[in-house]
């Protein structure tokens, strides 16, 4: 979504008092809630980024978001505001779906082929996608204000970045802040723990049907530049 280069080093938030989940899907303009929310939209065309930099896939998928009232909290967690109270917010959001490579770019991770040198990609292979990544951030607008209504039911494309997905369903002039205090369109609202894992099954790619990959992308697996967090390789058939 460029997946996780939206931003990634953000630190974890302020303990708060989780409040029981009252969670109520949205499906319009009345779909507001007191404790919790949930909305559920699909993205395509969306940018993948690895580690190896650049974008190495295209992903479609559902985006499922669970956000979660933490109650008021000090104001000193919203530097700067000028009215209202200071809210906690936490939750996930849950991507399934599918990536497809895209050819001549950077394989995403740094497992190797067979022992040998890491090629760029070269082949389109689509596989199935999933992973989580979790928020807390801060906000001068109740949970309850929140609504499906506010954004479209089917995103296409890079933006909003998944750091600041939440914010598409709260209204125009809602302030953030992050774990840090940062704010003003510079926020990172996700709270560090994410995994992504991206899997090619054998016979995906037609140029070296023997040829099966897996990546996991993850907050403790150093955003996948490890040799142990694997690759998705997609080698042409002079590769294989």
């Amino acid at each position: 979504m460029n997946r996780i280069t939206r931003g990634l080093l953000a630190g974890i938030a302020a303990a708060g008092v989780l409040v029981p989940i009252a969670f109520v899907v949205g499906s319009g303009a009345s779909a507001t809630t007191t404790t919790g929310f949930t909305a559920v939209q699909s993205v395509t065309n969306r940018d993948d980024s690895g580690a190896n930099g650049g974008n190495w896939a295209l992903d479609a998928f559902t985006a499922t978001l669970h956000l979660v009232a933490n109650g008021v909290v000090p104001n000193s967690n919203c530097p700067g505001i000028v009215i209202g109270a200071c809210h906690k917010i936490t939750g996930t959001i849950t991507d399934h779906g599918s990536f497809t490579t895209q050819v001549g770019s950077a394989v995403p991770g740094t497992g190797s082929l067979n022992g040998g040198t890491v090629p760029n990609i070269g082949a389109t292979v689509t596989g199935p996608m999933t992973g989580t990544l979790s928020y807390s951030f801060y906000t001068d607008h109740a949970l309850s204000t929140a609504s499906v209504s506010n954004a479209p039911a089917s995103v296409v494309g890079d933006k909003p970045s998944t750091g600041q997905w939440p914010e598409q369903f709260f209204p125009t002039g809602t302030n953030f802040w992050d774990s840090s205090g940062t704010t003003g369109g510079a926020e990172y609202l996700g709270s560090g723990p994410f995994s992504f894992t991206y899997t090619a099954a054998l016979g995906s790619d037609s140029q070296c049907p023997n040829v099966s990959g897996r990546w996991v992308d993850s907050f403790t697996g150093n955003y996948g530049a490890n040799p142990v967090d694997g690759n998705i390789l997609a080698p042409s058939s002079s590769s294989c």
